[in-house]
């Protein structure tokens, strides 16, 4: 993996003020301050193919939501590796121009929408929801229509930082469970002769099988199981050159024998791609 000090810029969702955002300037520190944003996943992981010194922070997962889609196949159709992987928490806030019972319509991201439906079934069963480009837009819009009935999803953190939002303020914590966290990977441009350090405390990979035959799975996960390899995320994703043809995305915790449980798949002719062995970034 390259040093941190290689690395001259990040890039991530925007706008500013996003989580995706958030964890940037996590991954960033004081040592990396330039930050761009995209408006797209598949954006990121192209702007850093092209940059031998960005760094890409997208979202791969939510505690309650799962998999973020887009993120899983920008990793495939990507020349990146991950080199670290961090978790943030994720709270939201509902804020309205009107009483609950007169909402008609709200704005909110489509990840956080996902994350606070038994919310928005109860207190607004009745409410439209109007999907924005990220949860900042979410509120900005709420802004631009304050002569009207309607209420927005936006990041607890915001509502804390802006009085305008304070004053709209209807309930916090709206996701549906408390324990909301969501998972981001830092990818980075593949360096030449790329080889995974299996010393490191993650493996993530995706797995597609050549052809389709009677207990695939199962060879699979044998092959794992007698090297002691434990799968930390096992889900499938339509290929989608294929249709009902699935790519399969591991992660695993790596051990010694994680090389050879790999050379193994190999043998029995199971194509894989790895996208990168990692650790985690603390808070």
């Amino acid at each position: 993996m390259t040093s941190k000090s290689a690395f001259t810029k990040i890039i991530t969702l925007g706008p500013k003020g996003t989580f995706s955002n958030q964890a940037a300037s996590l991954v960033g520190g004081n040592d990396i301050e330039n930050i761009q944003y995209t408006t797209t996943i598949p954006q990121i992981t192209r702007e850093v193919e092209k940059n031998e010194n960005a760094l890409g922070v997208l979202p791969i997962e939510n505690s309650t939501s799962g998999m973020v889609g887009q993120a899983q196949d920008s990793l495939v159709d990507s020349d990146v590796v991950i080199i670290n992987e961090l978790q943030i928490d994720i709270q939201f806030s509902l804020v309205s121009h009107v009483p609950l019972s007169e909402v008609r319509q709200f704005f909110c991201h489509s990840e956080a929408f996902n994350q606070t439906m038994s919310f928005t079934a109860e207190h607004m069963p009745e409410a439209k929801v109007i999907f924005s480009n990220s949860n900042i837009i979410s509120g900005e819009l709420f802004l631009e229509r304050d002569q009207e009935p309607v209420a927005a999803i936006i990041p607890k953190a915001l509502v804390a930082k802006e009085s305008v939002f304070k004053q709209k303020l209807v309930a916090n914590d709206v996701q549906d469970y408390a324990q909301n966290i969501t998972r981001f990977v830092v990818v980075q441009k593949t360096p030449k002769n790329y080889e995974p350090d299996f010393a490191r405390y993650k493996t993530s990979l995706v797995l597609e099988f050549k052809e389709d035959r009677h207990s695939l799975l199962f060879e699979l996960l044998r092959e794992f199981h007698v090297f002691g390899v434990n799968l930390c995320r096992l889900e499938s994703r339509p290929m989608k050159n294929n249709p009902w043809s699935y790519r399969f995305f591991i992660d695993l915790i790596n051990n010694h024998r994680v090389k050879t449980c790999l050379q193994e798949l190999q043998n029995q002719d199971i194509g894989f791609q790895i996208f990168g062995s990692f650790d985690r970034i603390s808070k």
